[in-house]
């Protein structure tokens, strides 16, 4: 009978004991894992050779708040740090020391629903604005109104004659952005290589009337050249009479 009643106080205990939570202080720092911790929180560091391995929730500056890895001794610039805030967002900075350092996305890879992506430049105007060059294998551009109404039977292509005025009066071609427009606003891909492809296809069309308008007078060359031998032939054959 006494040792049932020592076992239901301790089992009274071992459920509180479980039942409990944790609550720590509102100030000073929290370890896991080690018993000098450096920040609110501080997992235990493990040692890989001459590397130390941990994961570090800072507050305030210098360091802001975020997860770091760090190698040797806790000084700047020999930290990995991937911080987190309301103004920049998600920042992975690997150090001057780490300056080759790359961010590897697998899986389903990298999405962006809404706002700009900027590459080289910490203002970008576009969906995607890179400040340097793009190298690419293929580049697809969605573009509407492909410019094959130049050859509808209706489409007024424009004479040479107009062609050639404007140019002298504009400095370019008709339909053609300046210079200076490129300068100040770019070029639309899509849109730039429609505007281009219509100028070839108005030249095939000048091509067509000018292979047309040369055989034309070729013919005419031909039928003049023949007549010509007939009257020759024909005062050649007077003059034999004549003798």
């Amino acid at each position: 009978m006494k040792k049932h009643l020592i076992l239901i106080p301790l089992v009274l205990i071992g459920k509180f004991l479980f039942a409990q939570t944790n609550v720590f202080p509102a100030t000073g720092y929290v370890g896991i894992g080690t018993t000098n911790p450096g920040a609110e929180l501080s997992f235990k560091s493990v040692s890989v050779g001459t590397e130390v391995v941990g994961i570090t929730w800072h507050s305030p500056a210098p360091l802001n708040y975020g997860i770091h890895r760090t190698e040797g001794a806790w000084t700047s610039p020999n930290y990995q740090q991937l911080r987190t805030s309301w103004t920049t967002g998600i920042i992975l900075d690997p150090g001057s020391a780490y300056a080759k350092s790359y961010v590897d996305i697998v899986g389903g890879g990298l999405r962006v629903t809404s706002g700009n992506v900027g590459i080289g430049t910490v203002t970008p105007n576009a969906k995607l604005a890179v400040n340097g060059d793009i190298r690419a294998k293929e580049i697809k551009v969605e573009t509407a109104n492909w410019p094959d109404y130049v050859f509808a039977k209706d489409y007024q292509l424009p004479s040479l004659q107009e062609t050639e005025k404007h140019i002298k009066e504009k400095g370019h071609l008709p339909g053609i952005p300046s210079a200076e427009e490129v300068k100040a606003n770019g070029v639309n891909l899509g849109d730039m290589n429609a505007k281009l492809l219509k100028k070839i296809e108005e030249i095939t069309l000048y091509l067509i009337e000018l292979k047309k308008e040369n055989e034309l007078g070729n013919a005419k060359i031909e039928k003049l050249q023949e007549q010509l031998d007939q009257q020759q032939h024909e005062i050649k054959s007077l003059k034999t009479k004549r003798k």
